[in-house]
């Protein structure tokens, strides 16, 4: 049977569904100076929209909700329809995703090259689903820890970026990436005859055809 739901299989698993993902009341970047209206989510890909979205989803000034009038999700910005007063506080409420699925398609393409039949992740025996689905979860860690290596300066004003100390999740990361490596490998092996040999398959299948064997007269 084809493996159709690989994709979200592996959302499910890296628990990167729509509502999985919350942040609530979380403080806004931008400068709050009674003129500026632009702010932005700490994260890029919000899944909420502050523009369309309702409570308790949105932005709020001062604990009050607010009216945005524009929203880039997929950047995070977004501008409200008249600028907080200089010291108010800005906060939104949201949920966030951090794979688009073509990040997931190309982890489980690179699951099925570990694997050793190709990349085309559909054609994946039932038996080898788990070890597939533990490989590219791995990936995904590893992609995330990339993430959080790179300075936050790079993305940020200086006086702009959030007061968080990065080589915290960055290492986290990398734990579940080899926690994710080891599942997988333990997972492939049970799928094998042998557990130190593992390209020796389960079972195998050779294509072709024989003639009868005519008797010696």
């Amino acid at each position: 049977m084809s493996y159709t739901s690989a994709i979200n299989d592996l959302r499910n698993m890296l628990s990167d569904n729509v509502t999985d993902k919350l942040r609530y009341r979380k403080r806004c970047i931008g400068e709050v100076n009674g003129t500026n209206a632009t702010f932005k989510t700490f994260e890029f890909r919000r899944v909420t929209n502050f523009a369309t979205d309702p409570q308790p989803m949105g932005v709020y000034i001062d604990g009050v909700l607010g009216t945005v009038s524009a929203d880039n999700q997929e950047v995070g910005e977004f501008t409200l329809s008249a600028a907080p007063l200089d010291g108010s506080v800005v906060e939104a409420t949201y949920y966030v995703k951090y794979f688009i699925d073509a990040e997931l398609d190309l982890f489980l393409q690179q699951s099925m090259s570990w694997l050793g039949y190709g990349i085309d992740f559909t054609t994946v025996a039932t038996g080898l689903r788990p070890a597939l689905l533990f490989y590219a979860a791995k990936q995904a860690c590893e992609k995330l820890a990339l993430r959080w290596a790179e300075h936050l300066s790079e993305t940020y004003m200086l006086n702009d970026a959030p007061k968080v100390d990065a080589r915290t999740p960055m290492a986290e990361y990398r734990e579940m990436a080899k926690m994710y490596m080891d599942q997988a490998e333990k997972a492939r092996k049970t799928f094998y005859q042998k557990n130190d040999q593992a390209e020796a398959v389960l079972f195998s299948s050779i294509a072709g055809s024989i003639r009868d064997v005519e008797p010696k007269r």
